[in-house]
């Protein structure tokens, strides 16, 4: 019965970099549900930047620009690195699952996924060295997208140096030249399509992180 009724609009965003206010009009809607594709929210106070990247499942609300009323202005843009579907929840597709309170749970729980994420970017940034940020970011995104194979982790993300430097809070050039130290390393490499390879098991610095974590 869901799947027959609650039935949301796809809209399509091709690539390119939009203003909250250019990239969607929010009148009337819940949110958007990205279907697949990929985005980095890019957050700028004074001269530096930080980015969170976004991609299939996340809830988004990208007209709420809270940056332009703060009482320290910051400047929110979008940059879609992939042609990316989304969902448009409007009032209509609301009204229709409350229905199905489990589906309105989802919703919250993807947004609330959103939060830990950027909770989690947050002690990225707060690791000393730019090779250890860039690790546990990629070994990161290789739990949530990535794949295992002969070679060794796949993270089928197209992410420039320029991206990851905004994802770590670095200068590009000192994540050129981590990765470079990392290449040599055997822990990182980039593949003809852009998309990166990691070794088959994390370094010995993350394996001891996930070994604190689950000793009692």
């Amino acid at each position: 019965m869901a799947r027959r009724y609650a039935v949301a609009r796809v809209v399509e965003i091709p690539r390119g970099v939009y203003t909250p206010a250019d990239m969607f009009e929010g009148n009337g809607l819940l949110g958007l549900l990205v279907i697949d594709g990929l985005l980095i929210r890019q957050v700028a106070v004074a001269e530096r930047s930080c980015g969170e990247l976004v991609g299939p499942g996340a809830v988004l609300r990208p007209w709420d620009d809270f940056g332009r009323t703060a009482p320290l202005p910051f400047e929110v843009s979008w940059r879609v690195l992939q042609t990316t579907r989304v969902a448009s929840l409007d009032r209509r597709f609301l009204a229709t699952i409350v229905r199905w309170p489990a589906l309105i749970e989802s919703f919250v729980e993807r947004a609330t996924e959103r939060a830990h994420t950027l909770a989690f970017n947050v002690a990225v940034h707060c690791l000393q060295h730019v090779d250890l940020r860039l690790l546990v970011l990629l070994w990161h995104f290789a739990d949530r997208f990535g794949r295992v194979t002969s070679s060794g982790t796949l993270v089928p993300l197209p992410l420039s140096h320029a991206d990851l430097a905004e994802l770590v809070g670095a200068a590009r050039p000192s994540v050129s030249a981590a990765l470079r130290d990392l290449a040599e390393q055997g822990q990182v490499r980039r593949n003809s399509d852009r998309t990166w390879l990691l070794s088959r098991e994390p370094p010995q610095a993350l394996q001891d992180m996930r070994r604190r974590r689950s000793s009692p």
